[in-house]
């Protein structure tokens, strides 16, 4: 309930007529009926008058009675907890606005104020149009609003997204580019890409092949625990996770998926000799110490260059943490001598090349 219509509630059950309740005050009657019509508000001078005449007091006549405080905190909370399932943002943005009126330090409510106003700022509807300008510089200062003032990691966190996205649609990068380095990595957004939407060119380029590389490192454990864990079958798995790594990377050039790539040839080993077709699994050991040896020396330098047309110029530095006391090829060494499932391979001349060189 707005305060005119508060007023008008308790003017009727004084009984009196806007007339009376002007004279009272020292007012136009006129001026009572554009309070109670919400067309303006009364002065402040007058809330102490009208509390002495309405015989209540100024939270009763604002409307600040704890239950009604209560049910209009209720209300907006379920508001702010769906807006943006809402297609309506004009609407939206209206409850927004008296959210963030009613509720300043709200700052859940300030963060759905701002991402309201760029929705609608930067919608058809307005693209190239003063209202885009002014929606977008408000929700812009409501955000930084937040930065300044909230203690809140995840609202900061919406608030610097919300800027990225402010400032690339004001065709602002630099500024955009600015807010997405403040941005923290987390899950389910990332400061790359954040990045993405403001940089451009050769910096656009890397950060594109950062995430293929990035999606194809997921990828790969996703598919061996699927081999290990789930119903599909292994050998089909394995040939699927070949096969993308060659599309991704078809020169040749595998860097650190020779890791994968040697793991997977490990594999099909032990199912050979599973099946007794040792020459099957003694061609998959050599072809995992062919991706073991190729990878250490890789290693040994600690700069992964690629040269595939996707990846191509794309390099990944590991010479500050690079383990020096492992090695791929030490690895496999160790699975064929301690898995019994390759004894009957320990006598080959082949075999013992490949474990004692």
């Amino acid at each position: 309930m707005t305060i005119g219509e508060r007023i008008k509630e308790l003017r009727k059950k004084n009984d009196l007529t806007q007339e009376k309740l002007a004279e009272y005050l020292c007012v136009s009657f006129q001026a009572v009926s554009k309070w109670e019509c919400g067309q303006s508000c009364p002065d402040l001078a007058l809330i102490s008058p009208m509390t002495r005449l309405f015989h209540v007091s100024a939270d009763d006549l604002l409307g600040l009675t704890p239950e009604k405080t209560d049910e209009r905190k209720a209300y907006f909370d379920a508001e702010y907890h769906q807006y943006w399932k809402k297609d309506d943002h004009e609407a939206d943005l209206e409850i927004a606005r008296q959210a963030v009126a009613e509720y300043p330090t709200d700052y859940r409510y300030l963060e759905w104020l701002a991402t309201d106003e760029w929705y609608v700022g930067y919608s058809v509807k307005y693209w190239g149009t003063e209202t885009e300008k002014e929606l977008l510089a408000s929700c812009i200062r409501h955000y930084e609003m937040i930065l300044e003032d909230c203690t809140d990691n995840d609202l900061r966190c919406q608030a610097i997204s919300g800027l990225v996205h402010a400032y690339t649609s004001r065709r602002q990068p630099e500024e955009a580019k600015k807010y997405a380095l403040m941005y923290p990595d987390k899950p389910e957004t990332s400061r790359d890409d954040l990045l993405m939407l403001c940089v451009e060119g050769e910096e656009k380029k890397r950060l594109f092949q950062k995430a293929v590389r990035e999606g194809l490192m997921n990828l790969c454990p996703a598919l061996d625990y699927l081999r290990k864990f789930g119903d599909s079958p292994c050998e089909e798995i394995l040939d699927a996770t070949e096969a993308i790594i060659k599309a991704v990377i078809p020169d040749g050039n595998y860097q650190h998926f020779h890791i994968t790539l040697s793991l997977v040839y490990l594999e099909r080993a032990r199912i050979a000799m599973r099946a007794d077709d040792h020459e099957t699994a003694m061609n998959a050991i050599q072809k995992a110490s062919t991706h073991a040896i190729a990878f250490d020396q890789m290693d040994i330098s600690g700069i992964e260059a690629y040269t595939c047309p996707v990846l191509d110029g794309y390099t990944v530095d590991h010479s500050k943490d690079r383990r020096t006391d492992w090695t791929l090829v030490g690895s496999i060494q160790e699975s064929l001598t301690g898995d019994n499932v390759f004894a009957p391979l320990r006598e080959r001349e082949d075999f013992q090349s490949i474990v004692n060189p």
